[in-house]
């Protein structure tokens, strides 16, 4: 079943695929915040962070057994949208997101590349249980280990530092 997606109120015909209809969503999202929050304000949108499932989704068996940071040359591997790996959307809405963006005053965050390397900051295997895998599954999306979150947290102080010292 085709998703529906809406414009001023109604269904677009033909149905969009799910890249296109995004772009519709970005730009509505994108025009009302250019519209309605003053221009003063900083805005910043987060790109996508990856998801590290190994050998199918989260809900095929997908895994994430990983105790150590992924190697550079193993980048492309797991997220090239070209490889047709689960872990790719990341990459690809990241691009419709950017071009949504181009022009605009709202600043990107991107963490996606940094993001990538560190396949074992899920909790997939952290839970503190020895059966927590089986019990809950793999958690490959979400963070949990020092690293990750704070390092986000500091490049984002660190631009909104940076915005403000370029105002005065």
């Amino acid at each position: 079943m085709p998703l529906v997606f809406h414009r001023d109120g109604r269904p677009i015909h033909p149905p969009l695929g799910l890249y296109d209809g995004l772009k519709v969503v970005l730009e509505s999202m994108v025009s009302y915040i250019e519209k309605e929050v003053p221009k003063k304000t900083l805005k910043f949108w987060r790109l996508q962070s990856p998801r590290h499932f190994h050998g199918g989704e989260w809900n095929q068996n997908g895994s994430c057994l990983f105790n150590e940071p992924l190697r550079e040359d193993e980048l492309d591997m797991w997220f090239d949208p070209s490889n047709n790996e689960v872990n790719k959307e990341a990459r690809m809405l990241n691009r419709v997101i950017e071009e949504a963006l181009h022009g605009t005053d709202i600043r990107v965050l991107d963490l996606t590349g940094l993001s990538e390397f560190r396949a074992d900051a899920h909790p997939a295997v952290w839970l503190g249980k020895k059966d927590a895998v089986e019990i809950w599954g793999q958690d490959c999306m979400h963070w949990c280990l020092p690293g990750v979150p704070d390092t986000w947290v500091d490049i984002l102080s660190e631009l909104i530092t940076d915005s403000l010292k370029t105002r005065h």
